[in-house]
This record gives C-alpha cells, structure tokens and sequence, in this order.
C-alpha cells in the first residue's frame, strides 16, 4: 500500500492502516523519543502517545509527500518528548548574557566510534544538554527555535549545546586515553 493511501486510510479511522502506519515508524520513533528521554519506558511512553495524537490530528492533515509527512509525524514525536520532560522537570538549564565558546564541533569522532557508542555517550549527557544538542545538531533547529520550543533565551540554548559539546569532547578524550 503506498503512503499516501495509508494516510487516507488512517483518516478514515482504518484500524489496519492505523497498525500498519504504527509498524512502518514505531521503531523509528522509539528511537528518536529514546534521544530525548533517555529510558526505554519513557521512549515507549512517547512513542505511544505520539500515535494518539498522530491519529487525532490526522484528519487535519493534508497529504504532500512522504517526506513531508514523516516530518509532520517526527514532530510530533519530538514534542511529545519535550512534553514528557518538562512534566519530569528534567531541564536543568543555566541562562548565560555572554558566555566565550570555544568550536568543538571537529571532533572527528565518526572514525573510530559506532553509532551505537556515539548514541550511548550523547545518552550520558544532562538532560538540558541532550535536549539542546539533539534538536540542534540531529533534528536541524535553529537557536532561536529551539529557545521558543523550550521557553528558554537564544543564549541559554547556545551555552547548553555549547557544553554539551565541551562535555562530549571531555568523554571522548578519556575514553581515547583509556584506549591507548
């Protein structure tokens, strides 16, 4: 069944288009919830509510493309992760007027780390840290729509990925020298 069919389906409250929609992104989802909210039951949690708020909204959806609507899903994933995270009031978030930011993005990482080893350190992170890190450097929004998704300044959103990446680089560095 192609996809646009598979919406139109779920539209009209197909429930086995529903699960097979479910089957096509759960997965996926799992794991971008799972970059957010750290626990597996948590990620399962957003996952699943992400579905109901997917399904409740659908009817308002137009379809384009698939891309547009996996976007349009993955965005909701994202937002219901944030959800689940300030419920937890997991933020810790330290508001910064001029903070001096050094580059760590050349890392270089990729060419002695899996992407299981990369996800599993970006795990480590403070929650504050990840959430910034991971809407910022994986999903692609700006500082300024980061700040207005999670009510934080620009600055704030700039120190946090800022020491996200000061504290990635800190556990790459000891664990390369634990290495050699």
């Amino acid at each position: 069944m192609d996809n646009q069919k598979l919406i139109q389906d779920c539209i009209k409250n197909k429930r086995g288009a529903q699960q097979a929609l479910y089957k096509s992104y759960a997965n996926v989802f799992f794991r971008l919830a799972f970059r957010y909210v750290k626990h597996k039951e948590d990620a399962e949690d957003v996952v699943l509510e992400s579905f109901m708020q997917i399904f409740d909204h659908m009817s308002a959806f137009i379809y384009h493309s698939e891309a547009q609507t996996e976007a349009w899903m993955k965005r909701i994933v994202i937002n219901q992760a944030l959800k689940k995270l300030r419920k937890a009031n997991s933020f810790l978030f330290t508001d910064f007027d001029q903070v001096e930011m050094e580059d760590h993005s050349a890392v270089g990482i990729e060419d002695y780390m899996t992407a299981n080893e990369i996800l599993d350190l970006i795990c480590t992170l403070p929650p504050g840290y990840r959430t910034v890190f991971n809407l910022f450097v994986v999903e692609g929004y700006s500082h300024n729509e980061i700040a207005g998704m999670l009510n934080i300044t620009e600055n704030t959103s700039r120190s946090q990925l800022f020491k996200a990446k000061a504290f990635l680089k800190e556990k790459i560095e000891r664990r390369n020298r634990n290495i050699i």
